[in-house]
């Protein structure tokens, strides 16, 4: 049984794929990558996991973008925080500091 930790973890994964260097990854180890950035506080509330250029085919650095809503639960009158993958990673080069 597979752990939904945000929405649209499964299309996250296919596009991961096609960008990431190695040929086999280790979901988990991916999740807590993609999670630990998403709890990070943002000032812009754009929320994203960057995999890094050295992980890539390309070797430039991909950007996934996410959204973050809260969740209000009636009946428990509780509010939680679920992610969503909003699909549709993009490649950017990033400028190294000696390049500046």
């Amino acid at each position: 049984m597979e752990i939904t930790y945000f929405e649209g973890q499964t299309a996250f994964f296919k596009d991961y794929q096609k960008v990431a260097k190695a040929e086999k990854i280790d979901q988990q180890q991916v999740i807590d990558a993609v999670m630990n950035d998403l709890n990070k506080p943002t000032p812009d509330d754009n929320l994203s996991y960057i995999l890094p250029g050295s992980e890539t085919q390309t070797g430039h650095s991909v950007r996934f973008p996410f959204r973050k809503e809260l969740i209000a639960m009636d009946n428990e009158a509780t509010v939680s925080t679920q992610f969503f993958y909003e699909g549709s990673p993009y490649e950017y080069e990033v400028l190294e500091d000696e390049q500046l």
